[in-house]
């Protein structure tokens, strides 16, 4: 077995946890009970899945300058999919969305200025 063709099978790998990763998130938005699960499973598949699957097809077509795109793809895509599944929570949070049953503390109820009267408890 030579070296190109290790390459190629190690990019399909890659590629195919990359397919796997989104499929598991895809299933994931309509089985995860809230709206911040689901932002979570949305931002890891984005962030992971294809970055991994960039890779996969950095190792079947080696090029410097493929190299160089796939590291601007990978790097761009972790920061936009970290910062828009978090977009996406915090939207939910200031618009009332309710957490799932499931989850039994709410750490930013202080943070809430809106949820406050002046001297009363908070209130939802």
């Amino acid at each position: 077995m030579d070296i190109a063709s290790f390459f190629h099978g190690a990019g399909l790998v890659l590629i195919f946890l990359g397919i796997a990763t989104i499929i598991i998130a895809g299933i994931g938005l309509f089985r995860l009970p809230d709206l911040y699960l689901r932002a979570s499973a949305v931002g890891t598949s984005a962030g992971l899945g294809v970055a991994s699957i960039v890779l996969g097809a950095l190792l079947m077509d080696f090029t410097w300058l493929n190299l160089l795109k796939a590291v601007i793809a990978v790097v761009a895509q972790l920061l936009t999919s970290a910062v828009g599944s978090m977009a996406i929570a915090r939207t939910g949070y200031l618009n009332n969305s309710r957490p799932a049953e499931i989850t039994h503390t709410d750490d930013l109820i202080r943070t809430r200025r809106d949820m406050f009267d002046s001297d009363a408890e908070p209130h939802r």
